[in-house]
């Protein structure tokens, strides 16, 4: 079965910069300003994460599917158990961390909206995005290595800029209204699954691409992202729904594989970044409730420096990821985090080309 090397170290660095986002958020935002310049504009940057796990998740997805074929029932039992029933029992644990020691929970709101919404935390919302793509990757899974693929991943890119730039649905229906115009609605990143399926087809050719063409790829790859930071604006903030990560975050992949070509030729570093990348799952669902606690805790006057920024960052990863292995080690722990299973010897590549085709 192909390993994909890359893959834990990509998803890693998106991690870290969603852990990021929601640290800065925390720590570093008062008063609807950033207490630190370059802490802001990390926070801006740090917005693509989001979209390269929605690509990950699509990419790993569909590699599978081109391993192994399709079978809908055995999809729907391992979707069931990854990420429906960690999606009910962490909207749970952070529902009652705000009944009962926030006491923070809107008096209007029913407790099933909160499930319904994805929004029992601010970060579960891409949870109920992923659930969505679920749905529909039945349906996506069909589509083979031509060029109906392309005009699938162009249609999609059209259909994610225009419902974020027009998108608002209003019908007789109020939960309809706010679940089709809520952040979580699928529309919102279908581009970025429709990339992480085309990647996963095309993989031995992308990869090839990256080798013959390394310095231009890189060249307009450095200019794309240089675009990006000087088009950071701290007075007009974006989230990671942001129109143009569609332009950027392809560009963004390609600079992150080879980042891992440079990682991969140290060994210290590839270990801690599989670490994190094994653990993504577990640090994106607990480091929220880490920040709340630390916002708590005397701690938190300690870290508002911002020149505590990378210590702050270390700590709440390390504790992220300690919980998530501590709660791995228990039985049925997979069904409250996900981690995927260490190898224990390597295995034979296949030629994805050959499968895909």
């Amino acid at each position: 079965m192909k390993y994909y090397q890359e893959i834990p170290v990509i998803r890693s660095i998106a991690a870290i910069l969603v852990v990021s986002v929601h640290v800065i958020a925390g720590l570093y935002y008062v008063g609807g300003e950033f207490t630190n310049t370059s802490i802001g504009y990390i926070n801006q940057l740090a917005r693509i994460g989001t979209p390269i796990f929605a690509i990950i998740s699509a990419f790993l997805l569909m590699s599978m599917v081109l391993r192994k074929g399709f079978d809908l029932r055995q999809f729907i039992q391992s979707r069931f158990s990854k990420i429906f029933v960690p999606y009910l029992i962490w909207s749970s644990v952070y529902l009652l961390y705000k009944y009962h020691v926030e006491n923070s929970l809107n008096p209007d709101l029913s407790i099933s909206s909160y499930f319904l919404y994805g929004n029992a935390h601010y970060h579960l919302y891409f949870i109920l995005t992923v659930l969505q793509f679920y749905l529909v990757f039945p349906l996506l899974a069909r589509f083979k290595k031509n060029s109906g693929l392309f005009v699938a991943l162009g249609a999609s890119m059209i259909i994610n800029y225009l419902w974020l730039t027009f998108g608002n649905v209003t019908t007789d229906v109020e939960w309809i209204n706010r679940f089709v115009n809520g952040r979580s609605f699928l529309l919102n990143w279908i581009a970025y699954f429709m990339m992480g399926i085309t990647y996963a087809v095309y993989y031995q050719e992308f990869q090839d691409l990256l080798k013959r063409y390394r310095t231009s790829l890189l060249l307009v790859s450095g200019v794309i992202l240089l675009d990006l930071w000087i088009s950071i604006d701290l007075a007009r903030l974006y989230t990671s729904t942001n129109i143009s990560n569609l332009i950027y975050i392809p560009f963004v992949i390609v600079v992150l594989n080879y980042i891992f070509r440079r990682v991969r030729s140290d060994a210290t570093a590839m270990k801690l970044f599989q670490a994190i990348g094994t653990h993504s799952m577990g640090i994106y669902l607990v480091h929220p409730l880490v920040i709340r606690l630390i916002r708590r805790s005397e701690w938190f006057e300690y870290f508002q420096s911002g020149s505590m920024f990378v210590l702050a960052m270390i700590m709440i990863l390390s504790i992220s990821m300690g919980i998530s292995y501590a709660i791995s080690l228990l039985p049925f722990g997979n069904y409250i985090i996900p981690v995927p299973k260490r190898r224990t010897s390597p295995r034979q590549p296949v030629d994805v080309q050959q499968v895909a085709s």
